[in-house]
Parts: C-alpha cells; sequence; structure tokens
C-alpha cells in the first residue's frame, strides 16, 4: 500500500502515515526500511501484516550513485587461507554493467516527479499505442528518444532483477570463491590428498590380505629353511609398507581436517560479509535504476500527452468520445475504466483500479486563492503544462478556502496565496495551519512589498520553479 507520511516524532521513533484510502495509521521507526530517515510530507509504501505497518519505505529517497562507493567494513579471525582478490573488486565488477547504466542517467536522480513504472507500464503503453494509432505524427524524434531510454532502464532493471534473484550462494561461488586463487589450490590440496587416502586405503587392505595369508603360510613352515627365511624377509617388508601407507593416508586425514576447517572458517565468515554487502548494493543500485525507470516514464508519459494535446485528431477524438479532464494517462485510465462492461471486469482492470487510487499519491493538490479569477485560471492552466497530474483548485472566497483546508487537510501539497492589507490576519492564521501541516506555501501580493511576497505581476513567471 501506499501513503504519505504526515507527522514524525524522531525522540518517541514513530509517526503518522495518511493511506491512499485517507485512514491514519502510526507507524514506528523499527520497522522503517530505507537507507534515508522518516521525513513529514514523504511519499512512502508499506505492507500491512496483523494491522500493523511493516517494510515502510520512502518512495522518493535521496538517491545517489556515491552511495554505491561506500567501504565495506569487517572484522575476521585470522585464518589460513587469504583473499587474493578483495571483495570490494568483486562485488563492483559484479554490478559494473549495472552501475554504468545507472550513471548514465544520473541526472534523472534529482527529479521528483515520476510514474510507477512497473505497474502502468501495460496502460501506458496501450495508451501509446492508440494515441499513435490515431495520430502518427505524434511519435516525434523528441517521443522516440525517450521511449528508447526507457527501453533500455527498463531492460537492465529486468537483468539485475534476474541475477540477484539468484540464491546468494551461487553468486558468492561464482564471483568470489572461483576467483580466490589460494582457496582454489588449497581445495584441489584437498581433492588430491582425498584421492591419495582413498588409494592408499586401498593398496593397505590388499596388503593386510596379503600379510595374514604369509603369516598363516609360514606357520607351516620349517623356520630353519630357506623358504622360510624368504618369506619373513618379504613379510616385513610388506608390514613396513602397511605401515607406511596407514601413517601417510592418517597424516593426510589430519591435513584434510585442517584444510576442511580452513575452507568451511573462509566461506562461512566471507559468506556472511558478502551477502550483507550483496545485498546493500543491490538494494541501493535497485532503487537507483527504478527511480531513473520512473522519471523517465513520466517524461515520456508527459511529452505524449503534450504532443497529443496540440494533434487535432485527437483533441476530435477526446471531445468525441466526452474524455473530460487533463490530457494525461491518468484521465485516459478514467475513461477507459469508465467505459468499462462492470459484468465483464476482469483481474487486470481491477488491478487497473487499483492504481488508478495509488496515482492520487503521485498527484500534486494545489490550492489558489485568488481574487483575480482571470489570473489564477492562468496560473493553474500554467500548472497544468509543467505538471499535467497536478489537481488545482481556485477559490476566491477565504471562507470556502479555510472549509476547503480543513475537510483535506491531509491531501494537500502547495497553497498559492493572495496577501492584502484587508486579509492579512486571517492568511496568516491559514498560514499557522498549513505550516504544521508541511504543506509549501506560496505568498505573493499586487499591494503589499514585503522580501517575502512574490510581487503579483512576477509570479507566473516564477510558477516553474516552485511546483
Amino acid at each position: 500500500m501506499k501513503g504519505k507520511i504526515v507527522s514524525y516524532d524522531q525522540h518517541k521513533g514513530q509517526g503518522k502515515i495518511l493511506t491512499q484510502e485517507n485512514n491514519v495509521k502510526i507507524f514506528f521507526q523499527k520497522n522503517w526500511n530505507d537507507i534515508s530517515l522518516p521525513k513529514i510530507g514523504a511519499e512512502v509504501e508499506f505492507d500491512i501484516i496483523q494491522n500493523k505497518l511493516q517494510n515502510i519505505h520512502s518512495l522518493n529517497t535521496t538517491l545517489n550513485i556515491e552511495q554505491l562507493n561506500y567501504p565495506i567494513k569487517y572484522n575476521l579471525p585470522t585464518l589460513n587461507i587469504k583473499p587474493n582478490i578483495p571483495m570490494e573488486q568483486c562485488l563492483d565488477e559484479f554490478f559494473l554493467k549495472f552501475k554504468k547504466l545507472a550513471l548514465k542517467y544520473e541526472e534523472r536522480l534529482n527529479v521528483n516527479k515520476q510514474l510507477p513504472y512497473i505497474k502502468l507500464k501495460r496502460f501506458i503503453l496501450t495508451a501509446y499505442n492508440n494515441l499513435i494509432e490515431i495520430d502518427v505524427s505524434i511519435g516525434n524524434k523528441e517521443l522516440i528518444s525517450v521511449k528508447n531510454q526507457l527501453d533500455e532502464i527498463e531492460k537492465y532493471y529486468s537483468a539485475l532483477l534476474s541475477e540477484i534473484k539468484n540464491p546468494i550462494s551461487i553468486t558468492f561461488q561464482k564471483f568470489f570463491l572461483n576467483r580466490q586463487h589460494e582457496y582454489l589450490a588449497i581445495k584441489r590440496q584437498f581433492e588430491k590428498n582425498k584421492n591419495i587416502i582413498s588409494e592408499s586405503t586401498v593398496k593397505a587392505k590388499a596388503l593386510e590380505e596379503e600379510i595374514k595369508s604369509i603369516t598363516i603360510s609360514l606357520q607351516k613352515l620349517n623356520p630353519k629353511t630357506e623358504i622360510y627365511e624368504e618369506k619373513e624377509k618379504n613379510l616385513k617388508n610388506l608390514k613396513k609398507q602397511y605401515v607406511d601407507l596407514i601413517d601417510r593416508a592418517q597424516n593426510l586425514k589430519e591435513e584434510n581436517s585442517q584444510i576442511i576447517e580452513d575452507i568451511l572458517k573462509f566461506e562461512q565468515n566471507y559468506l556472511d560479509i558478502f551477502k550483507n554487502n550483496f545485498t546493500k548494493k543491490a538494494q541501493i543500485l535497485e532503487k537507483i535504476i527504478l527511480k531513473e525507470l520512473d522519471v523517465t516514464a513520466y517524461q515520456f508519459d508527459t511529452i505524449l500527452w503534450k504532443n497529443a494535446k496540440n494533434s487535432k485528431s485527437i483533441q476530435h477524438f477526446f471531445k468525441e468520445a466526452k474524455i473530460e479532464g487533463s490530457y494525461s494517462t491518468k484521465t485516459f485510465m478514467k475513461y477507459y475504466l469508465k467505459n468499462l462492461d462492470q459484468e465483464k471486469i476482469n483481474s487486470k482492470d481491477i488491478e487497473l483500479l487499483e492504481i488508478l487510487n495509488e496515482l492520487k499519491i503521485f498527484t500534486k493538490n494545489i490550492v489558489i486563492y485568488d481574487k483575480n479569477k482571470n489570473r489564477a485560471s492562468d496560473i493553474s492552466r500554467k500548472i497544468e503544462n509543467i505538471d499535467h497530474d497536478s489537481s488545482v483548485k481556485i477559490f476566491d472566497d477565504i471562507k470556502e478556502l479555510v472549509w476547503y483546508i480543513k475537510d483535506n487537510d491531509g491531501s494537500l501539497d502547495v497553497a498559492i496565496l493572495e496577501i492584502e492589507k484587508n486579509n492579512e490576519v486571517i492568511i496568516n492564521k491559514i498560514l499557522e495551519i498549513l505550516e504544521k501541516l508541511n504543506i509549501k506555501i506560496i505568498l505573493f501580493s499586487d499591494s503589499i512589498e514585503k522580501e517575502e511576497f512574490i510581487p503579483g505581476k512576477d509570479l507566473i513567471k516564477k510558477i516553474k520553479n516552485l511546483i
């Protein structure tokens, strides 16, 4: 499930999350599973197990490539086997191709606008194919270029998931153990000793039988005969060979006992370290590439619908189909779901309904209070051009604004407010409420000159940097 952190007390180690169903849930820091700390306003994803929030993590964690370069710190007991290739090198080489991809699109880690591509892929590509079918000209170079990037990142993301789902023991053997020369040499020595022990045991068994046979035959011979002396001499040599074989086998068994102890100790100690650091690097890299994928998906979606908005054929289609709302995947999804035959709805369509609810988390809810309705409408259009998924509500009545804020205090993101000399007092009271809710505030004025107020005439110019 998804939601937004509306409060967090670091000292108590607990906070509250507003879920996508507008329910408030308490969470605890011990159930926070992310590389960053909980932050008010952060969009999060979580599981609910036995009515408790578990595995909570941010959807907008600050990510950077340097997080993959943290030093591996560990203390090991003195071992007889030493790694000749450092674990850091083995891990870096394993992740190299994925890290190169992450670096290629690194600038996208600083972008917050994104779409959950893995969940929306089917619908985004369906919308793309449908729109291209209506007007092929919307598939210009810019759109095709971003689509190629999207395909490339998705390919590497899928490959990374495929690699890291393998049992860690197999990855450990392939990328670490099989490259340790001393480890491999001592394993070969172990196998060589094992073979010698086996051969010696077989030979000793045969000698044992021969010794028994000669001993029995000697009992039947006269000790003073030449044949007796010859057999006795041969018996002594066989006993010496037998003892030598037994000693050799025993010595190699003791050596192998130490070798296997060293091997197991080496494998176990380094497996724990490898697993810990591999998992950490894999999780960071997965989040980095997933964010790059989601940001690219948003860019692709934005360009797609920007082109669609300017197409007369698609404008006509929207008009004929009576599709209401901005030109966006979310609007197209609403239209698709609205026209479904409820008796024929399938599991994939139910999943789309769930995704549509999740998209509300990614929508910026903005209120504008401005007595100048034309300017407010112009600002709303500008915001829509910057972020086509934003939801803007315009007010010219201060009381209506107050009631709206009270009814929607958990879902507002930005408040753009006009300050006048006759409304300063009530606006200041509203500001107190908005600040407690951690809502971003933009103040502008035509009549009051203060450093914190943006002049009304400059507001539209600065919207792009403010939203």
